[in-house]
């Protein structure tokens, strides 16, 4: 953790920091600062951020020692810089901070100029220009504004009148319409996770059900499955409410958010730096014709609809059709490394542990690294059978129906993520990928990392192809999806 420490700016006077509201990537509102000042969602806070996902007194701003810091205070590590949660962090020059999952960013700036330069001249230069002491900033704005208004009150005073009732109404129909889109986010959020309870309940039933050969219940299950539609469209409604899926907006983001909803993720509750990361990753498959190539054999070999239709038979999106691709290139002969646990084998990368477990036979050249026509792992049917149950089995019990922790889990390994996963609340709302980044990242493996970010951007890539440069068809066209 850092510490404030010494700095050669001790020599220099305290620099001013310049804080900038952005709001939808576009700066609203900047203003300046020379004393310690809060952040939060509060009356109480000297910046004040009218957002639910930031907390009353969220960050606290100083200066010590030479430098200006920032210091969560939320309680949670919700104040991220780069991505990253933060405890405490030495601000240097230009910095970009979010102050809750889905909070507000900020710029923090700090300028610093040498002790000499600040005459009196130039220091009543920084108040000419609307700088004054963070003491005196709500006293002195309070000043100014009175003073003007009663220069101008007899020349203009009807007017003035006029623009200052249409501005507080104006502010307060912006404060009621922020109050009713936080409500309504609020409303989508618990609609969602309701649907994924729904969810994971009904697979239990379903899985129950099929252990005992029961039929008679088959019909509510049916009927739990249209009431998980009904969710489904009133969450759909939502979102067109909020417009999350605004007119004119790019269609690659477009298509990232909707595959992430296709994989059991929330769009409303996404890092902020998501979409990005995604498409760094769709640039990484540009730099070959890996893609192109394994996508090209799945559809030589009739692999696709295979796949797909496998883990539809499991209920599961068929775009988990891209794990194959990332573990194997969709060779059924693949030969994986050998590892303390087995050599895996197939196009599922099957250890022989978990082949036997889901029903697959390992044959007598279990222990050598080459293929064997005798054992199951080398069988596309067969082994996509199983591969849909397991990924279904993840998904229903420890990822709590979060697609992306799925792909965590079966490269990580079922039960070593098992632990970290644990550790998380067994709930949908707070048991997710995007939790899951924020709680270990720094303990997630940089192979896990990138597994999960290349099958998805794999995903992203295929679900519309030419948006993202690419020219063959899209792979999925024929699944239900």
């Amino acid at each position: 953790m850092d510490q404030p420490r010494s700095n050669p700016l001790s020599s220099v006077v305290r620099p001013v920091i310049h804080v900038t509201l952005i709001r939808d990537g576009v700066p609203e509102l900047t203003l300046k600062f020379r004393d310690r000042f809060r952040i939060g969602n509060s009356d109480e806070c000297d910046v004040l951020l009218e957002d639910t996902d930031v907390s009353a007194v969220h960050a606290e701003v100083f200066f010590e020692k030479g430098s200006w810091w920032l210091k969560d205070l939320s309680g949670k590590g919700e104040t991220y810089i780069n991505g990253q949660p933060i405890d405490i962090a030495e601000l240097d020059g230009e910095t970009q901070v979010l102050f809750g999952m889905g909070g507000q960013v900020l710029v923090l700036d700090v300028r610093a100029m040498p002790h000499h330069v600040l005459t009196k001249a130039v220091r009543q230069a920084f108040r000419a220009n609307g700088y004054v002491p963070v003491g005196e900033y709500r006293m002195a704005t309070h000043r100014l504004l009175h003073r003007f208004l009663h220069q101008q009150a007899k020349k203009y005073g009807w007017i003035i009148g006029v623009l200052v009732i249409f501005g507080a109404g104006a502010a307060g129909y912006a404060y009621i319409k922020h109050q009713q889109v936080a409500k309504l986010q609020g409303l989508a959020q618990d609609v969602f996770y309701q649907m994924k309870d729904y969810e994971l309940e009904l697979a239990r039933l379903e899985q129950q059900n099929a252990a005992r050969g029961d039929t008679s219940s088959n019909a509510t299950l049916q009927n739990s499955r249209s009431k998980l539609s009904e969710l489904n469209a009133s969450y759909d409604k939502y979102i067109g409410e909020l417009g999350v899926y605004k007119e004119g907006m790019d269609e690659g983001d477009r298509t990232i958010l909707h595959v992430a909803r296709v994989f059991g993720e929330c769009e409303l509750t996404m890092p902020p730096d998501f979409v990005g990361e995604v498409k760094r990753y769709i640039g990484l498959w540009k730099l070959s014709n890996r893609l192109t190539r394994s996508l090209e054999r799945a559809e030589t070999l009739g692999f696709t609809r295979r796949i797909a239709r496998a883990l539809e038979d499991e209920h599961m999106p068929p775009q988990f059709f891209f794990l194959a691709l990332q573990e194997s290139e969709f060779d059924s002969n693949a030969i994986g490394p050998e590892t303390q646990f087995g050599i895996a084998k197939g196009m599922w990368q099957f250890i022989p542990s978990t082949a036997v477990e889901y029903g697959l036979r390992t044959g007598p050249l279990k222990e050598f690294p080459r293929a064997d026509p005798r054992d199951e792992r080398h069988r596309v049917d067969k082994a996509n059978q199983a591969a849909a149950k397991y990924i279904r089995d993840i998904y229903n019990t420890e990822a709590q129906a979060s697609g992306l922790l799925v792909m965590a889990s079966y490269n990580w390994g079922h039960n070593a993520v098992r632990k970290l996963v644990r550790q998380l609340p067994e709930n949908p709302r707070e048991r997710n990928f995007w939790k899951f980044l924020t709680a270990f990242r720094g303990k997630i493996p940089k192979q896990t990392y990138d597994y999960v970010f290349m099958i998805f951007s794999a995903a992203c890539i295929g679900e519309n192809p030419e948006v993202f440069g690419f020219s063959f068809p899209k792979p999925l066209r024929n699944s239900a999806e």
